[in-house]
């Protein structure tokens, strides 16, 4: 149980990022980056710009919809090549490495197991939503090849891969470290629910709420710079997901809309994308509270004024600190996030179909 060192658990905690684990530090994730999801998207904002919004039609309101949505890919197209060039910083990557290499977990091989297992379960279920992507736009290419050309359509099946992969590539490294973050706050709540179990010492217990205090700290601080790394492609990503499929779903209320079944498949993929990651962000945010009521309870069995202090401290710091990953800084993502935007979401549905179709 105690057979690794804190080089092999930085090892492990690299691992799993798609790119190989000495260059993931580097310069390579940034590079890979800059050409899948910033020069990917310039190319087909170029393609869109020439090709297909010079022959928008805004007679109708149909028409109109249909035109508002090509505009709505341009600017997302435009919003990801921004993200990579500005609003997603490297450096908060490292110091997430070293801050939570302070937590210690390599001590404990089960959490190390933990982290090997949900970081594979991840990655088989988002190569799952990858390959089915590729897939549907790549027969939504090929059915129009007699309107676009072969050339045309291979450039931009390659272009669409890219592009998808780039996506892959950053939902797998965003798991990957809140798989990281969950383990790291559950040790944490594990001691902390220990101590209402076990009869210790005034002396060790004071030592053991100090030392989880400032593990807490920790796991709090490689929080926020994960946060400060993601929270670009986070907002953008939700966006995205909700702004596409609400315009998805209001066509398919269209009197001479076909419904394909691939087509739902591709929206399924989406939302799975969407759950697996917010299923990771809210697990984060729940986590940093979960040892609330074992923090209460073990006040009851205090009988020193400094393991009060200690233990108060700890209660506000948990209480009063909203951990986790935000939506463009101004909403954390948990349950009640989820549910407002699904709410929000349903009423434009029904109204932009009510506006349209009446």
């Amino acid at each position: 149980m105690f057979s690794t060192s804190p080089i092999s658990f930085k090892q492990v905690i690299l691992d799993g990022y798609i790119l190989p684990s000495q260059s993931i530090l580097g310069t390579a994730p940034k590079m890979l980056l800059l050409f899948t999801t910033a020069f990917c998207p310039a190319f087909k904002l170029a393609y869109y710009s020439i090709y297909v919004i010079p022959f928008c039609d805004y007679s109708t309101k149909v028409s109109t919809f249909e035109c508002i949505y090509i505009d709505l890919v341009v600017t997302m197209l435009s919003l990801e090549v921004l993200m990579v060039l500005f609003g997603f910083d490297l450096d908060y990557f490292k110091k997430l490495i070293s801050t939570i290499t302070l937590l210690s977990i390599e001590i404990d091989s089960s959490a190390v197991r933990t982290i090997k297992r949900n970081r594979l379960s991840n990655r088989i279920m988002l190569v799952i939503t990858f390959i089915c992507r590729i897939i549907f736009r790549s027969i939504n290419l090929l059915t129009n090849i007699r309107n676009l050309g072969k050339s045309r359509v291979i450039v931009l099946i390659f272009t669409e891969f890219f592009i998808t992969f780039g996506l892959f590539f950053l939902l797998n490294m965003i798991c990957n470290i809140c798989v990281c973050l969950q383990v790291a706050f559950n040790q944490i709540n594990s001691r902390i629910a220990a101590l209402t179990e076990t009869t210790k010492q005034l002396a060790s217990s004071f030592e053991e709420i100090r030392n989880l205090r400032h593990n807490y700290s920790y796991a709090v601080r490689s929080t926020q710079h994960a946060e400060k790394l993601f929270r670009c492609f986070i907002t953008l990503f939700y966006i995205e997901y909700f702004t596409y499929n609400i315009m998805n779903v209001v066509k398919l209320f269209g009197p001479r809309t076909k419904i394909d079944p691939i087509y739902f498949i591709y929206m399924f993929t989406q939302t799975l994308q969407l759950l697996i990651l917010t299923y990771n962000l809210v697990l984060v945010n729940n986590l940093s509270r979960q040892g609330l009521e074992d923090l209460y309870e073990f006040s009851f069995k205090l009988n020193s004024l400094h393991l009060y202090h200690e233990n108060d401290i700890f209660i506000a710091r948990m209480a009063l600190s909203d951990v986790g990953f935000t939506f463009a800084n101004l909403f954390t993502i948990n349950n009640s996030f989820i549910t407002s935007l699904l709410t929000l979401s349903l009423t434009i549905i029904l109204t932009l179909a009510s506006f349209l179709y009446q």
